[in-house]
């Protein structure tokens, strides 16, 4: 009489044992090996991709922002990379507060060397510091300057002319052009202690080249007509330097 494994079913020659149970084990085996073959993605992982994600793009930006500016423009001044153009505003903001610390420190000690001529030592006369307090005070005005013209621009572009406007893609658009003056500002610091009237004039040649990019930029993402261009952006400029010349040095200091 023929037999038949009782698992499977198999039909079975007399004496023979049927190995199912064995390719099951080997497969659940294999199974098992493919899972723990898998890579395991830690937390710090995950947290440390948007960093440098972030990091190359401003990388990026910092050198098409001088070799090609309007392509730069075009490729970041976008309403999905709003958090980016806030980092990079973040970031000139901090860059500009030390470059106002260590001028203010320079021109103490040449100051007290022209008064004393140098009969006390330089630290005495580079006293200079800045408390939390101030820190906070001098980047929120920073900070308030750059979100006054992109929020300017907006009205500028939207209400008042009627047109379509992103307000993120044009804190994107303030973000990247703030990329070239903080290059510019950290180039000026070193030549502070060189020349300071270099210092002066690539100063100067920062702040109009800031305003040239912006302006080209604004041209580019928004629907403006050409003939207003000129109109919103002179007064988007003069309302941002009237909130962060007077009405917040007013209110915080």
């Amino acid at each position: 009489m023929a037999k038949f494994c009782t698992k499977c079913g198999k039909k079975l020659e007399e004496g023979e044992v049927c190995n199912c149970t064995k390719k099951t084990t080997k497969k659940a085996v294999k199974k098992e090996e493919v899972v723990q073959e898998e890579p395991v993605v830690t937390p710090t992982a995950v947290a440390t991709a948007p960093v440098n994600d972030y990091l190359n793009q401003y990388l990026e930006v910092a050198r098409g922002i001088f070799t090609r500016p309007v392509d730069t423009i075009k490729k970041f001044a976008k309403s999905e990379n709003f958090t980016l153009g806030l980092i990079m505003i973040a970031i000139n903001c901090l860059v500009t507060i030390l470059f106002i610390y260590l001028v203010v420190k320079e021109f103490a000690f040449n100051l007290g060397s022209m008064t004393f001529n140098l009969n006390v030592s330089r630290s005495y006369y580079t006293e200079v510091s800045l408390s939390l307090e101030d820190v906070i005070k001098l980047f929120v005005m920073g900070a308030g300057g750059f979100a006054t013209t992109a929020m300017m621009l907006y009205v500028m572009a939207s209400p008042v002319f009627k047109t379509k406007a992103d307000i993120k893609q044009l804190f994107s658009l303030v973000g990247v052009c703030s990329v070239f003056t903080t290059v510019t500002t950290l180039v000026a610091l070193v030549c502070l202690y060189l020349s300071v009237n270099i210092m002066f004039i690539i100063l100067m040649v920062c702040g109009l080249a800031y305003l040239i990019h912006l302006y080209h930029g604004f041209l580019s993402i928004t629907e403006v007509e050409k003939n207003k261009i000129g109109y919103a952006f002179i007064a988007s400029i003069s309302v941002s330097a009237f909130v962060v010349l007077y009405l917040l040095p007013k209110i915080l200091f």
